[in-house]
């Protein structure tokens, strides 16, 4: 293993990106529970608004280690980050609409993550 390589999972993702993200992932988990739960509106936002910001950072995070180089991997990239950006978008309009490309694109974007991972294995 290279210097490069250390601190890094199979993925590519460095190893305190890839803990942020799942952290991200279990707070998002709480929060949208807290929601259903409770019925705040709070955290609704809140929930919403972590689940923009993984889907932004795991896109930059890939967009990085995808340097430019055109494959499933930048797709994912964009994807994601397109994703996190509606979500945003929603969060500010609560355009229906808005919501549900969020919910595609990052959709499509971790299917295409989760094929690069697979195939790079």
């Amino acid at each position: 293993m290279n210097g490069s390589e250390r601190g890094r999972q199979g993925s590519g993702i460095p190893q305190r990106v890839h803990q942020l993200i799942v952290a991200g992932i279990v707070v998002y988990f709480l929060l949208y529970g807290a929601f259903v739960v409770t019925d705040h509106v709070y955290a609704f936002f809140a929930a919403e608004l972590v689940f923009g910001v993984i889907a932004v950072g795991l896109g930059a995070t890939l967009f990085g280690i995808a340097d430019g180089e055109v494959g499933a991997e930048l797709a994912a990239a964009v994807l994601l980050v397109v994703g996190g950006i509606a979500q945003f978008s929603f969060l500010l309009t609560f355009e229906p609409i808005l919501s549900t490309v969020s919910s595609v694109a990052v959709f499509a974007g971790v299917g295409l993550y989760v094929y690069t991972v697979w195939v790079g294995e």
